[in-house]
């Protein structure tokens, strides 16, 4: 697989902490969550190590904690997917529906992290970002309203799932009320690292 120079934003301390259960118990070995959150993050920890930890959240977190991505060439042909609407895990009507561009870089790195995770499902609408990374599509303008508009509609997601929710990457922030009100969907902003996904959508489905 060749990829473009993208920053593929790991998952952060803060990021990690945010899944931990914060009992501070010592029985990773660390005295605190918090360092036991940097060592996961630097890999020289691994989330079994924790005690407390649920079995769900630690499956969706050693997805994204065990992949290291490190860009050797570039993309420069600007690749894109074909699919209009990419099931992940076996989704369900209840799924989570993801919106994202339509790189191969991206969808190449999405399919690598919920592979990691099969205990995690989703649908994935790739949207017509020019074959820019995520990183890249809001400084280049290609994610509008009207791109997510026209992917959603293309997709046949309406007919597959019980309610319009979706979620949209952190970096899009800024989009969500613009996008809400042109394709009628409640959009939620998701995480900036992509690998925080399979714990992310395993809370929300926790709290829910």
């Amino acid at each position: 697989m060749v990829v473009e120079p993208v920053d593929f934003y790991g998952m952060s301390p803060e990021d990690i902490l945010k899944y931990l259960p914060r009992k501070n118990c010592g029985g990773c070995g660390k005295s605190r969550c918090e360092e036991f959150a940097g060592s996961l993050s630097k890999g020289e920890s691994e989330i079994k190590e924790c005690p407390e930890i649920g079995l769900e959240m630690k499956r969706s977190l050693e997805g994204g904690l065990s992949i290291r991505l490190e860009v050797h060439e570039a993309d420069f042909t600007m690749s894109t997917v074909s699919e209009q609407l990419i099931p992940v895990n076996d989704p369900t009507p209840d799924s989570p529906v993801l919106v994202t561009g339509n790189s191969n870089v991206t969808l190449y790195v999405l399919r690598l992290i919920f592979e990691r995770a099969p205990n995690v499902s989703a649908w994935i609408i790739p949207t017509d970002t020019k074959g820019f990374t995520i990183d890249h599509v809001m400084s280049m303008g290609v994610m509008t309203p009207m791109t997510v508009m026209n992917a959603i509609s293309t997709s046949g997601i309406v007919s597959r799932v019980n309610s319009k929710i979706m979620i949209i990457p952190g970096l899009c922030e800024g989009l969500e009320r613009k996008i809400e009100t042109i394709t009628k969907w409640k959009v939620i902003v998701g995480p900036k690292s992509g690998f925080e996904l399979p714990a992310y959508l395993t809370q929300m489905a926790e709290e829910n």
